[in-house]
């Protein structure tokens, strides 16, 4: 019995430290998020300042984007095979190393080197993001649904923080220190995961993946998650809407401070995430658990709806509840997506995850090209009804036909024995 009891003393202190080590690594990544946010608005606007091309503006975000599809595709070929802590910590010191030669070279040169500065800072994300979400069912084990409220709702606070942190920083210290601000939170995100030894694969998952050379497209029409990849780049696409017309919008209501508007919006979407990270995912944990999908189409919808708001609805307040919906319903899709593709095996995960930021990724740039060569001021709001209204259209018909399968395949469950 005292064998036992030790046993059980040593096995919830490893549990604890476990634990303990997952917290620090959340707050180092939270940190680093304020840095991708600051990186977010500083660049764009760096660039805009010291070209005044509204071209050159837009390869910021098409660089930024096509440096994700890059990390995808690296993630889909080799995300099953790679050493997680090993690339996560490579992908924050090529991060922090581009940025801090951002901030010391000259000026001339920075201009030239910021568009592959942004690649690089778009792959790392990618190459990031991607690990850490297949790697969280092998860090987290039962808290898995948790953890992945949890970085939802600490990307909204990332967001809120560092947004705000741009609006100060810019004007008091100048870009220089911005970025290397932001290379100093990469540089602690990898210095975190240098320091923390916490288990990211499971024993036998790279072997496993080693013998594996499906695709992973097959793997993904196989366990049904196929839609929800295509659902999801179709969103990505709608999405680059808003992120288009929120300056033509803030032109409109503010035209002596248009970036008010932006500011504004941005907010109230990040406090949106944030409330749906920590208050409403776990309201809704068993709803979230038993019906996955259709809650993911259900949030996809809201979030659209959330968006069509924010241009369609009059006066200040209604548009930012409307930004603050889409934010509740951007963090409970990406919470739900998220933990429907985590169900695959350890050793599959890797692929899923890099053909996810390639799907993504690519559906978001493709958006943002045809949204800056066809929008016009005069009619904001009926193109973003019209990008929002094609994904809202889809993930409602999805919902409809998940429920109906879900319902089908309870009742095809075996009852239990009368005893």
């Amino acid at each position: 019995m005292g064998a036992v009891a030790a046993g059980t003393e040593v096995a919830r202190r490893t549990a604890s430290a476990s634990r303990r080590q997952l917290a620090v690594l959340l707050t180092a990544k939270t940190i680093s998020d304020v840095g991708y946010a600051l990186d977010f608005i500083c660049l764009s606007v760096f660039v805009w300042e010291h070209s005044r091309s509204a071209l050159h503006t837009g390869l910021v975000s098409v660089a930024l984007y096509a440096g994700a599809i890059a990390g995808g595709r690296l993630g889909h070929r080799y995300g099953d095979r790679w050493d997680r802590r090993r690339v996560m910590i490579g992908a924050d010191l090529a991060r922090a190393l581009t940025l801090l030669l951002l901030a010391a070279l000259p000026t001339g040169a920075q201009n030239w080197w910021l568009y592959p500065a942004v690649m690089v800072i778009g792959t790392g994300r990618s190459v990031f993001e991607a690990t850490l979400s297949a790697a969280t069912p092998v860090l987290a084990g039962p808290l898995t649904s948790s953890v992945n409220s949890a970085l939802a709702g600490l990307r909204g606070v990332a967001f809120m923080v560092g947004m705000g942190l741009a609006a100060v920083v810019v004007p008091l210290a100048g870009y220089r220190w911005v970025f290397g601000l932001d290379a100093a939170s990469y540089a602690l995100s990898a210095t975190v995961l240098l320091a923390l030894r916490l288990r990211m694969r499971e024993a036998d998952g790279r072997t496993a993946a080693a013998r594996d050379r499906s695709g992973a497209w097959p793997l993904l029409v196989s366990a049904g998650l196929a839609g929800l990849v295509a659902l999801r780049g179709l969103d990505a696409f709608g999405s680059s809407s808003q992120h288009v017309g929120l300056p033509l919008l803030g032109t409109e209501l503010r035209p002596d401070e248009p970036a008010v508007v932006s500011g504004a919006v941005w907010g109230s979407w990040a406090a949106g995430l944030l409330l749906a990270g920590f208050v409403l995912r776990p309201l809704a944990r068993r709803l979230v658990e038993r019906a996955p999908a259709p809650v993911y189409c259900v949030a996809t919808m809201v979030m659209s709806l959330g968006f069509i708001g924010v241009f369609w609805l009059d006066g200040w307040w209604p548009r930012l509840l409307a930004a603050a919906v889409a934010g509740l319903g951007d963090a409970l899709s990406e919470i739900t997506y998220k933990q429907s593709l985590q169900q695959l095996p350890d050793e599959r995960r890797g692929r899923a995850f890099g053909l996810s930021q390639i799907t993504v990724n690519a559906g978001f740039m493709s958006g943002l090209l045809v949204t800056s060569l066809v929008l016009q001021p005069s009619w904001v709001a009926p193109w973003v009804l019209l990008l929002h209204g094609v994904p809202l259209l889809v993930a409602g018909w999805m919902a409809v036909g998940a429920t109906r399968a879900l319902r089908s395949s309870r009742a095809l469950r075996p009852s239990r024995p009368v005893a």
